[in-house]
This record gives C-alpha cells, structure tokens and sequence, in this order.
C-alpha cells in the first residue's frame, strides 16, 4: 500500500513537471505555463485520487487563480451554471418521481407486456435510453433511465453495475443522433452554424449504426450478468413489480410531471421561437419549472427533505470546478496554438485533417469533460476555416469524437458521473477509475471508427 501511494504521487508531480518542461521547450509563457500545468495536475489528481476528485478540482482550480491564469469573469463565463441550474432541477424531479413509485410502474408494464425474457427487457431500455438522449438531452436520459435500471436490478437482486454501463453508453451514443441530444450537439450547431435537419441527415443515420454495433458489443460482454437476470427474471412472476401500491392519483400526478417535462425539454426550440425567447432558455425552464412543480405537490414540509435528498450537491461542485479551469485555456490562447499545430499536421488532406481533429478530441474527451473538450475545439476549428479549410466534416468528426469517447473514462462526459453518483448514493455499488476502463474503451473506440469510415465515405457529398 506504501508503495502504491508512492507510486500514485510520483506520477501526479512527474506528470505536472513534465508539463512544465514541454511547455517552456515550446516557447510558452508565463500564464500558458501555469494553465496548461494546473489543468494537468488537476486532471492527473481527479484520475489518481478520484475518490478525493472534487478536492483535486478545487485546488486546480485555487493554481489557476494563484498563478492569474483565471480571473473572476473568465470564472464565472465558464462555469456553465445554466448546466448545473439544469441538474440541480432535474434531480428534484427523479427524486419525487422515485418516492412516487413511478420507475418501478413503469418497468413493472414492460415486465407483464412486453418483456418477457432479460434479452428483450434490456433491448428496450437499452433503445428507450438512446431514443430519450436523442430527443431530450443525455443528462435526461440518464437521470430517467439509470433510477429504472437500478430498480430492476434490485427487485431481481442482480448485480446493477454492468446495467448501468450498458445504460450509460447508449445514452452517450445515442446523444450524437440530434442537436438536442447533448450539450456539444449544441455547441457545435451553433459554433458551426449546423441546423436540425443537418443533423438528421449527417448524424442520425451514423448514430443508429453505431448503436446496433454497440448493443451487440454489450450483450456479448455482460452475457453473464445477462444470464442471471433471466434466471431471476424466469424465477418471479412479472406481478412482483406491483408489490407497492400506487394511487391512481399519485399515479396520474407523476405521468404528468414526467410528460410535461418531457415535452417541454423537446420543444424547448420551438417554444423559444415562439415565445422571442433567447437561445437554450426554455432548456433550462423546462427543468426549474419542473423542480418548482414537484416541490408544489409535495407539500411545505417535504420541500427541504426532497432537495437534500435528491440533489448531489457534491457532484455539481465538482462540475462547476472543472468548467471553469477548462476555459483558461482559451484564455491564455492555447487553443489557437493549437489549431496552427493542426493545421500543419494533416498537410492539406482532407483525410489525414478529419482524422487529426477527431482522434485528438477523442483523447482529450476521454480524460476531461466532453462538453469542455469541444468548447475547447471549437474556436480551433473556427481558426481553421479562417485559414481557407473545408471545415464541414470537422463538425461532424468533433461531434461523433466527443460524444462516443464520453464512454472511455468516468470523467469524459457528464452522464457518466452522475450515473455513478445515482449508483453510490443509492448504496448499491460503486465504480472506480479503472473499474470503467475495463469496458469504456471498446465502447468508444468502435462506435467511432464506424462513425469516421461512414463520414470519410460520404465527404464527396458534403
């Protein structure tokens, strides 16, 4: 144990001064220097120690302003408080509906209806997951799907954690399909200046695609865990789901929450345009307007007891830590370095360049935020299309890149760490670093080079 500690701190101070050596043979400055090296540090702390991440966050974040690399305003632009505003609401809502019994409704009707075997159950969770990213968010997806798919696993006593992967990936997967599906969906429409039906034409087919490889990569590595969920799927009656009353009224009431909020996220574009509304407004309505009817029907004296229970205010700190440290790089202008340094590399092929920008986004998606990891690349590839380059496919590349290597690491998107926070504040199973990178990688690395062989074959047409 010694040793590993030992082990773990040489590689978090050998990384971060190897930063700083590369950094000053580069010709960096100053604050360059000190971004590049804290973000470092910070990301090689939440990797080594990730039980202590959000601490690690927190003093990347103390270097940052130690050194002047971030300042108040670059602070409070990055931050992406509308995402955790967003969170904060939608946690709100999967906490009533989950007193409400609501999940285990639900996947008590596909036990009596549909499903009557583990193979086909999780088929449709697994399209169920994919479909609600695509349409109305992967946070969503993930904060509806992951509380049922922990519901079925405890009710048949099975083990939740290959589940909950399973989940997830499709959730990150499928959140390419539309530009509503994730925040990077977002960025990239608008950084590119891509529309819906852009999306339609370019991403959703890609998507589904990688979604049929990927549910068959799945149900070939969990087929173990698979095949204990049919055997006590096949031991109980599809009526044990039922075992709680619930209420037609309650009943009605948690259908509505559900749809309403459902509804809204999806036509949040429309209502917006509607309304004269600005851009992602309603998004983040949809939720707080949600949370503020959930907190009206159950009552004054349950208001504080749902907020401390359902939110993970630790998990949102850690957000709000690792936001705001990833916009200094803009700052400090690495980022149009970068796009230079690009640029160079790929020696004018449209090939090599569609295959540079995706495959390094996907590295850096894998150890740091999707979601930062684009707003990083996107003035880059803006840089680019002012040097004279055919940019069209690097949207699609950065898009597929980021959202499908969101599966390599616990860290790489959103979802993914609040789909384990689901798992551990529920105290029925935790993953670790290492413990995900036994399956993350072979659910980003083939889902994408589908997607880029699909894409190069269709570059003629763009």
């Amino acid at each position: 144990m010694p040793s590993r500690r030992a082990s773990k701190l040489a590689a978090l101070v050998g990384g971060t001064l190897v930063t700083v050596v590369v950094s000053v043979l580069l010709g960096f400055n100053r604050l360059q220097i000190a971004a590049l090296s804290s973000i470092v540090f910070m990301t090689l702390g939440i990797i080594l120690y990730w039980e202590y991440k959000v601490p690690a966050a927190a003093f990347g974040l103390f270097l940052l302003f130690l050194t002047g690399a971030l300042d108040i305003h670059t602070f409070i632009e990055h931050a992406h408080l509308d995402v955790i505003m967003f969170l904060v609401g939608m946690m709100i809502i999967v906490e009533y509906l989950e007193r409400t019994a609501f999940f285990e409704h639900i996947i008590g009707y596909l036990r009596r209806h549909l499903c009557r075997t583990a193979l086909s159950l999780i088929t449709v969770f697994y399209f169920m997951t994919a479909l609600f990213s695509s349409l109305v968010g992967v946070l969503t997806a993930v904060l509806f799907m992951i509380p049922m798919i922990l519901e079925l696993a405890l009710r048949y006593r099975v083990n939740p954690i290959p589940l909950v992967l399973l989940m997830v990936f499709a959730a990150n997967i499928g959140s390419s399909a539309t530009v509503v599906g994730n925040p990077v969906g977002i960025l990239i429409a608008l950084g590119g200046d891509l529309t819906f039906f852009d999306f339609i034409r370019w991403a959703t087919p890609i998507t589904a695609t990688s979604l049929l490889v990927s549910l068959g990569l799945g149900l070939a590595i969990f087929r173990r865990d698979l095949r204990a969920l049919d055997l006590a799927m096949s031991q109980y009656p599809p009526d044990a789901f039922f075992h709680k009353k619930i209420s037609r009224s309650e009943l009605v009431k948690a259908w509505g929450v559900f749809l309403g909020v459902i509804t809204a996220i999806a036509m949040h574009e429309v209502i917006e345009e509607a309304l004269g509304l600005a851009k992602g407004s309603m998004l983040l309505a949809s939720s707080i307007g949600g949370s503020a009817v959930v907190m009206l029907l159950v009552g004054r004296e349950r208001i504080h007891e749902i907020i401390e229970e359902g939110v993970d205010w630790t998990v949102l700190l850690f957000f709000i830590f690792l936001f705001s440290s990833i916009g200094t790089l803009e700052k400090v202008g690495i980022t149009k370095m970068i796009a230079n340094y690009v640029k160079t590399l790929s020696y004018g092929s449209e090939l090599t360049l569609l295959l540079t920008v995706s495959i390094t986004a996907a590295g850096l998606s894998a150890v740091l935020d999707n979601v930062l990891t684009v707003a990083f690349f996107i003035p880059i590839i803006k840089y680019l299309e002012q040097m004279g380059v055919h940019v069209y496919p690097l949207w699609w590349g950065l898009l597929f890149a980021s959202t499908y290597f969101g599966n390599f690491t616990v860290i790489a998107s959103t979802a993914n760490i609040v789909a384990v926070s689901l798992l551990e504040a529920r105290k029925v199973g935790t993953v670790s670093f290492v413990d995900w990178l036994k399956y993350g990688p072979i659910f980003s690395v083939v889902p994408l080079a589908i997607a880029l062989l699909l894409l190069w074959l269709q570059i003629p047409l763009m």
